[in-house]
Order: C-alpha cells, then sequence, then structure tokens
C-alpha cells in the first residue's frame, strides 16, 4: 500500500512539472509585449562596471514593465540624429535610434529598475522601464545603459 501511494505522489509531480514546461518563461516565446507592428522595437543593455573597468553586472531586455508610445516618440523625434542609422528590409525603411547613458555612484546602492526619462511640457516623466531583480553598485562604480529603438520611416 505505501509503494502504490509513492507512486501516486511521485506521478502527480511529474504530472505536474511536464505540464507546467511550457508556460514556463524561459521555454516558451511569449508575444512581445511591444509588438514590432506598433510601429517600435526597443531593446536595452545595462552594465556595471568597477572603477578598474571590470564588469560587474550585464542586464538585456526587449521586454518592458512600462511603456508610454506617445512620449517615447516624441523623445526620439527630439533625440534623432542625421547619422543615426537607416536599414532597408524588404523595401521598407527603419531607422535605428541608440542612446547611452552613464552614471558614476558615489554611495552603495541595489538598483531595481532601468528607465528612459524625458521632459514632457515642461515636467519630466519616465517612457519607458524595465525591472529587473536589481544589481548592487558600490561607490566608484558606473552603470552605463544602452537603448537601441529601431522604428519604420514615413
Amino acid at each position: 500500500m505505501r509503494r502504490i501511494f509513492l507512486f501516486f505522489i511521485l506521478g502527480s509531480v511529474t504530472l505536474t512539472l511536464v505540464s507546467t514546461i511550457e508556460y514556463s518563461f524561459a521555454q516558451s516565446s511569449p508575444e512581445s509585449p511591444i509588438p514590432f507592428d506598433n510601429g517600435l522595437f526597443i531593446f536595452v543593455q545595462t552594465y556595471v562596471q568597477n572603477p578598474n573597468g571590470e564588469l560587474i553586472t550585464y542586464l538585456a531586455s526587449d521586454n518592458f514593465t512600462y511603456l508610454d508610445i506617445e512620449s517615447l516618440n516624441s523623445y526620439l523625434d527630439i533625440e534623432r540624429l542625421p547619422t543615426d542609422l537607416i536599414l532597408t528590409i524588404n523595401e521598407k525603411k527603419f531607422e535605428v535610434i541608440t542612446k547611452k547613458f552613464s552614471i558614476l555612484y558615489q554611495a552603495e546602492n541595489v538598483i531595481a529598475s532601468t528607465m528612459l526619462g524625458h521632459t514632457y511640457d515642461g515636467a519630466p516623466i519616465i517612457v519607458a522601464r524595465f525591472a529587473h531583480d536589481g544589481y548592487p553598485v558600490m561607490p566608484g562604480d558606473t552603470v552605463n545603459s544602452v537603448w537601441t529603438f529601431i522604428r519604420p520611416m514615413d
């Protein structure tokens, strides 16, 4: 009787694990929260370097927890440069806008999100944010964020 009970428990655990694998974030390819046909693709890379220039942390994402498309497009209209890359894919033109930001930290801290801000109607606002598990920074560490935006040209 004990063996049957153990077999039942192990079988239930195995069935539960197998049935959840397809819903695992790492195993699936969920729809992007920002589909390219929305008119914009965003990719951000964040990395931390210590005072010696050694890599401490690297994060990258195209999955955002907050996005204000209207304000972001306004920001990109202001920030784009004549030297920004233009790609042609299937006879359609896309502009690639890349922005890099660096912050030198003077005190210990834990950073739990990467955000892009913009001044809109004279007030600072957040236009894009991706949350993550966070990373520690020490005095003298530099946090660099490289934002890449791809959008179709009119």
